[in-house]
């Protein structure tokens, strides 16, 4: 799209009487709020009662809008724009605008033009002003099209009244006829007049009856005002005592929501100091499990070197290899009592008998040790001797 066309189009839209100053990089950027504010304007020029939703917040709507605005072009100006431009909201939707509003400055011109020959220096280019006109004339045309269906029946039905009309006309009058028709008619005048005296008889009965129940209204009214007076002033007998236990209970409850209240958040503190105790006391155990592992197999280790050297320094005999295997299970056996006692140690030193118990249970591990270094010093001895002899 030129330079050209754009200022043309701002001119044009302004020479409409377009509400706001249209820039020349008012299009420069897509601008969709815009151009459907422009489309608006226009479609109302052609068609001030058009009742078009003017929907654009998300894309459907969006695209709903210009498909509408487009059918009304066509229908109303058979002027056929393209979607895609008009939704890219650019330079490239001017060139779709300016076929609409080429068609309403030539149709302004055109009138000016015609006021001009006819001597009119005014020119009237709001269309709005027009609307009053415009549905007096869709009005009438269509009182006109139901006046001409009306008219066609009407001839339709000409052919079977004019017979007999004809036939009313041209049959000779009798007058008895004519006046018995008369006399009953003044009967049925005379009734009527009877019934509406006896109307206006019961209006001005009932009128009074009304004036009567009115006046009754009102004094019972007045009496009934002056003894919701008397009992505004009285007060209650327990009245006083009725507020205070008022004020008392709504102290009480907003003291109770309090309480509730710190409850509550006492019972969350709670809830989250017996979860960190309950972590810290399986961080316990896990350390102690560790512990108690690495303890075992370093002891074990220890034990097996003091046996291999043991062995090294020995004859290899029967009574030598009872030995280690006598050895190999007590050893087993001091080191898991010792085990279990450090575990124990572990996992329940918040108490002093707990505490007394590891004592004794690593004492007894101290004298299962000693028998066990005494015992392999006698059997080394008889080893020895045996060797001896030999």
């Amino acid at each position: 799209m030129s330079y050209q066309d754009l200022f043309k189009f701002t001119e044009v839209m302004r020479s409409l009487g377009f509400h706001k100053q249209l820039a020349m990089d008012s299009f420069h950027n897509p601008n969709f709020s815009l151009v459907s504010e422009v489309l608006l304007w226009l479609s109302l020029r052609f068609e001030p009662d058009s009742n078009l939703s003017h929907d654009i917040e998300t894309p459907e709507q969006r695209v709903y809008f210009l498909r509408s605005m487009v059918e009304f072009f066509v229908i109303k100006a058979n002027i056929k724009l393209n979607v895609k431009k008009l939704y890219q909201a650019d330079r490239n939707a001017v060139g779709e605008l300016l076929k609409i509003t080429d068609l309403l400055n030539y149709a302004l011109n055109s009138k000016s033009t015609f006021n001009e020959e006819l001597g009119f220096s005014k020119i009237d280019t709001n269309l709005i002003y027009k609307a009053s006109e415009l549905k007096t004339t869709r009005d009438l045309a269509a009182q006109v099209t139901q006046k001409g269906a009306d008219l066609f029946r009407s001839l339709e039905e000409e052919v079977e009244l004019r017979l007999i009309r004809e036939n009313r006309i041209n049959a000779a009058l009798d007058i008895s006829e004519v006046e018995q028709s008369i006399k009953s008619l003044i009967e049925k005048t005379k009734q009527k007049t009877e019934q509406t005296k006896q109307m206006m008889k019961n209006i001005s009965a009932t009128s009074a009856n009304l004036d009567a129940k009115i006046s009754k209204r009102r004094e019972d009214l007045e009496r009934n005002s002056k003894r919701l007076s008397t009992l505004k002033q009285v007060r209650p007998a327990f009245l006083e005592e009725f507020e205070d236990l008022e004020s008392e209970l709504r102290n009480l409850y907003q003291e109770y929501i309090t309480r509730q209240r710190c409850i509550s958040y006492l019972e969350q503190q709670q809830e989250q100091v017996a979860q960190v105790e309950l972590m810290h006391i399986q961080e316990q155990q896990e350390m102690a499990k560790k512990f108690i592992e690495t303890n075992k197999i370093d002891e074990d280790l220890k034990l097996l070197e003091e046996v291999n050297n043991e062995h090294y320094n020995t004859p290899f005999t029967e009574s030598a290899c009872d030995i280690g295997d006598g050895v190999k299970g007590r050893v087993s056996s001091a080191a898991t009592n010792r085990n279990r006692g450090m575990f124990d140690r572990l996992s329940d030193s918040d108490t002093d008998s707990d505490l007394m118990l590891d004592d004794e249970e690593d004492s007894n591990v101290l004298a299962s040790d000693g028998d066990l270094s005494t015992s392999r010093a006698e059997k080394s001895g008889s080893i020895h001797s045996d060797s001896d002899n030999n």
